[in-house]
């Protein structure tokens, strides 16, 4: 089964630009474009708690499976 990333969603609802959500996790817009796109190949866990931490949500608010 795939892996959804629903970090654009979870983003807008926030009210946070992609540069915006960029700064506060010290990463790149570019990657968190890539991750929103579905480009990215994978996500490092400290990654995936910096996300979490800024967006103020759960793992599961931002990966889900999705049945193909």
């Amino acid at each position: 089964m795939p892996v959804e990333i629903r970090l654009k969603q979870v983003r807008e609802s926030r009210e946070l630009s992609q540069y915006e959500l960029a700064k506060l996790i010290d990463m790149s817009p570019q990657n968190i474009q890539k991750l929103e796109q579905g480009r990215a190949k994978g996500i490092q866990l400290d990654t995936l708690d910096a996300l979490c931490e800024a967006l103020n949500c759960e793992i599961q608010d931002l990966l889900v499976r999705v049945k193909g």
